[in-house]
């Protein structure tokens, strides 16, 4: 029988167990390995390899048995998918899971930014209680400026138009479908139109610093950028000199060119920002969808129907 160890669970480990355990004989280590030596221990006889946070350079796929990691998770940017294939490992992502999760979080940062949430509460606790302090804005009437159509770009198009706003989007690719429910533009009219400018890109070397100088230039000195894809997307010195310089009112920001953020990063002294640590996509709905999405892959792949193998070259099929 196949033999999938689970190589890095954090939590929900009875689901792993439920999903996992119906496929082939199951071994679940809890937490994650704290060394490459110590991930290549746990996975050394594995079949299948189900890995939600751990990143898997080239050395992660030298395991003479493995012949698929089952990502809980849907980007795939840390992984060496070229050693991978080199070595005849499937890579099977987890697209999807967090579309709801990670749109309300647009929502909840940007709300709690305009509205100076984190203010008002610091204040109350403080014993400041000030009815005429924190004046804020609104969405309706805004325009929300989405990069990138993929179904979490999508959804927060939906949202937005829930509050009444205007939307308009930009994506490197453009998908005719959308463009029939969404108004395309330019990323330089996006950028000076908007109000409110939210992320939805994957890193890759075509959206590696999109947002750079000029697209700051351009933007309104009342806009607000979201990043909730990837902290790269964002040329972070080109975001860190616009909010120095209060060309923008601020950033909402639960991505980083280095994660964890280092302790001495300017954005952690900056008044015009509100940070979360990598959470967008964290509920427990979304959790619960990825495993089961992961476990759907390794049965499929198994059975010889391969699904969301994002390395389609070691199968033979062009990508």
């Amino acid at each position: 029988m196949v033999f999938i160890v689970i190589a890095d669970a954090v939590s929900k480990h009875e689901l792993y167990e439920h999903h996992f355990g119906k496929i082939g004989d199951l071994k679940v280590y809890r937490g994650p390995p704290l060394s490459m030596e110590e991930y290549l221990c746990r996975i050394a006889e594995a079949d299948v390899a189900v890995v939600s946070h751990f990143k898997l350079p080239a050395r992660s796929f030298d395991s003479s048995t493995l012949k698929l990691v089952a990502l809980t998770r849907t980007g795939y940017d840390d992984v060496d998918l070229d050693a991978a294939t080199l070595k005849g490992v499937a890579v099977a992502n987890a697209p999807g899971y967090s579309n709801e999760a990670v749109a309300e979080h647009v929502f909840a940062m940007l709300l709690s930014f305009i509205r100076r949430i984190s203010e008002a509460d610091f204040w109350i606790r403080e014993e400041k209680f000030d009815c005429t302090a924190f004046e804020g804005r609104e969405l309706r009437g805004k325009t929300m400026g989405i990069i990138g159509t993929g179904q979490i770009g999508l959804r927060v198009a939906e949202i937005a138009r829930c509050f009444g706003m205007d939307v308009i989007a930009y994506d490197v690719r453009r998908n005719p479908a959308v463009a029939e429910k969404l108004r395309y533009v330019g990323l330089d009219r996006l950028c000076a139109e908007s109000d409110f400018i939210t992320v939805h890109l994957p890193l890759t070397s075509d959206t590696r610093g999109l947002i750079d100088e000029e697209s700051f230039r351009l933007m309104k000195p009342g806009a607000v950028i979201i990043n909730t894809a990837r902290g790269p997307v964002v040329d972070q010195a080109a975001l860190l000199r616009a909010l120095d310089e209060g060309r923008i009112a601020g950033a909402c920001l639960d991505v980083f060119d280095q994660e964890p953020l280092p302790p001495d990063s300017p954005l952690l002294a900056m008044s015009n920002t509100l940070l979360t640590p990598h959470i967008a996509y964290n509920t427990r709905e979304a959790k619960e969808q990825s495993i089961a999405i992961a476990a759907e892959n390794v049965a499929l792949y198994l059975s010889g129907k391969p699904r969301n193998i994002v390395n389609p070259a070691v199968l033979g099929v062009k990508p």
